[in-house]
C-alpha cells in the first residue's frame, strides 16, 4: 500500500486513519515487522516451506498481506490476525449462556 494513491471518501479516510493508529500502537508494543497493512510484504525465509494462512496471498513470488493486522506465525503457518475480528463459530466450540425462559410444549 505504500506509494499507492487511493481516492477515498471521508468515512473511508477516517477508518483508514484509525486502523493506522491501531497499527502504530501495536508496533510500538512489539517488533515493527508484526503489524502490516494491505499489500505489505511479509518477510519469510524462502528456503522454508511455509503455509499461507488467512489474510495472506502470494504476489510475484512474495507473500503479501490482504488485510490490516498483526502477522502471526505458528510453526510453518503464517497468517494475519485482523485488527477488528469477529468470532467465527465452529463445530465443537463450547459456549456459555443463560436460559431466561422455558415454555411448556403442548401438543
Amino acid at each position: 500500500m505504500k506509494g499507492m494513491q487511493l481516492s477515498l471518501n471521508k468515512t473511508q479516510k477516517l477508518r483508514l486513519e484509525k486502523a493506522l493508529e491501531q497499527l502504530e500502537s501495536l508496533s510500538s508494543k512489539s517488533n515493527s515487522d508484526a503489524s502490516v497493512t494491505v499489500a505489505d510484504n511479509i518477510s519469510v525465509n524462502c528456503e522454508d516451506a511455509i503455509l499461507k494462512g488467512h489474510g495472506t496471498a502470494e504476489l510475484d513470488g512474495h507473500v503479501v498481506a490482504t488485510l490490516c493486522g498483526v502477522v502471526e506465525r505458528v510453526n510453518k503457518l503464517v497468517y494475519v490476525r485482523a485488527l477488528r475480528a469477529r468470532y467465527k463459530p465452529e463445530i465443537g466450540d463450547i459456549i456459555v449462556g443463560r436460559i431466561i425462559e422455558v415454555k411448556s410444549r403442548i401438543l
